[in-house]
């Protein structure tokens, strides 16, 4: 698909880049296609690269090549017969949590909505960030402490908010709060449990 759009857009040197080095290494003719399935798309790529005056390939590690990947992907699941059309929206992730710092702001605030004999898995975080009080279990102290490199309190929301491995924050809910919204989400749309993209 890449092929053909820079064919129809008129290039006549193309730069190539994939993440498969044996799709590569295949189109290069250092590798023989032996799946069935692939050799048609094998031999309408060459036709295609035939029409270009110069073409160069290169293989890239997958950790170098994530938004290529991400949008083959996002490619691939749109897949339709034609005429069909699909509206995406696109978004950035600006809510980045900085890596600089302990990732926790020194506020506190109790939930209006939960009971006060009940204690909220929330709290020994945010007393740890506010008030360096650590729980009384050395077992739980530990995990606290450990823990708590990764989450960030929002003064102003008054929510604290876990970094993920790739910056994202996300909210962190009570277990009132938790149960909540999984219960929305099986009465709605995934409702029927149904797996794989629709989910």
């Amino acid at each position: 698909m890449g092929l053909q759009l820079a064919q129809q857009l008129g290039v006549d040197h193309l730069e190539a880049y994939g993440d498969s080095k044996l799709v590569v290494n295949q189109i290069r003719g250092q590798y023989e296609v032996h799946h069935e399935d692939l050799i048609p798309y094998h031999e309408v790529a060459l036709n295609i690269i035939s029409t270009f005056t110069g073409f160069f390939i290169e293989h890239v590690l997958r950790l170098q090549n994530l938004e290529a990947d991400a949008l083959a992907g996002l490619a691939a699941s749109l897949a339709a017969p034609l005429g069909t059309q699909h509206y995406v929206t696109v978004t950035g992730r600006d809510l980045i949590c900085p890596r600089n710092n302990l990732c926790l702001q020194m506020a506190h605030a109790v939930p209006t909505n939960t009971d006060i004999n009940v204690r909220d898995w929330r709290f020994p975080f945010i007393d740890f960030a506010v008030y360096g009080i650590l729980p009384e279990d050395p077992k739980e102290a530990v995990s606290v402490r450990r823990r708590s490199l990764r989450f960030y309190y929002d003064t102003a929301t008054k929510t604290l908010y876990r970094c993920s491995f790739d910056g994202l924050l996300l909210r962190c809910l009570s277990n009132e709060e938790a149960a909540e919204a999984l219960q929305e989400a099986h009465d709605g749309t995934c409702g029927a449990h149904q797996p794989g993209p629709k989910l």
